[in-house]
């Protein structure tokens, strides 16, 4: 009985260091071809139309610079597996953070679909998996040959937030969830804005702001508006823009 063919992997992923570590962990394991790294990565397409890999290493910066980048690839190439490699730790995700808070945050099905989060949103672009930044060199490997066979390389609780996104008629699990309009004030707030300042930004009273401050810290469950700004900016919290969600077809993409 033959071997089977290995699985061919690329890696298409800005910073040099990483792209040389990546390729050298997948060089390494039995039953893997990395192509070699693109000296341009605006090269990508032209180089999965060309050499045909099985799973393609993606630099989550491409996916926001080109929201559709994504879907062009697995259109054009339906038997291409995408594995998006984020710019932050599985520990530094701020989605399972927020989520994770004594369990009471929770987000609205309108709040997700803005929340540009490192592997929901590619999640929800139809990627297979995510790879986070300083795992080791087991999950690597194991990433690559999961979404090679066609299984979702990604925590199970964060698949299936993906799923039920994309599912009509999805409902938030709690009564009281945070609305987009309580998203954009927590990611304003870790901008270090002000009240006045946030409310001149989204066209709103000042007063409103602090109803959305002080409900989002109930939430959130914690004490004052710093926590909630220190929050969002230590994990890197993101939101879609209007434009982009707009090129994604809206707030359910999936």
């Amino acid at each position: 009985m033959s071997a089977p063919a290995p699985i061919r992997a690329l890696v298409a992923v800005q910073d040099p260091v990483a792209a040389i570590g990546l390729r050298t962990i997948l060089e390494e394991a039995e039953g893997i071809d990395c192509l070699p790294c693109l000296a341009d990565l605006d090269q990508l397409p032209g180089a999965v139309r060309r050499d045909k890999p099985d799973v393609v290493l993606l630099d989550v910066a491409l996916r926001r610079a080109n929201p559709q980048l994504i879907g062009a690839l697995l259109e054009a190439h339906p038997g291409v597996k995408i594995l998006v490699y984020v710019d932050h730790s599985p520990e530094d995700c701020a989605l399972q953070h927020m989520l994770e808070l004594g369990g009471r945050a929770r987000l609205s099905q309108e709040a997700l679909g803005r929340l540009d989060d490192c592997c929901l949103t590619s999640l929800r672009q139809k990627a297979h998996g995510c790879l986070g930044t300083g795992v080791d060199v087991f999950s690597v490997v194991k990433s690559v040959r999961s979404v090679a066979a066609g299984e979702v390389a990604a925590a199970p609780w964060l698949a299936s937030l993906a799923r039920s996104i994309a599912a009509p008629g999805g409902e938030a699990r709690d009564q009281s969830p945070i609305s987009v309009r309580e998203l954009e004030v927590i990611t304003l707030l870790a901008e270090g804005l002000s009240n006045r300042q946030i409310a001149q930004r989204l066209g709103i009273r000042e007063q409103t702001v602090k109803n959305h401050v002080t409900r989002t810290m109930e939430k959130l469950g914690v004490n004052n508006r710093t926590e909630v700004g220190l929050l969002a900016a230590r994990h890197n919290l993101r939101l879609v823009d209007d434009e982009e969600d707009e090129e994604l077809g809206g707030r359910s993409v999936g």
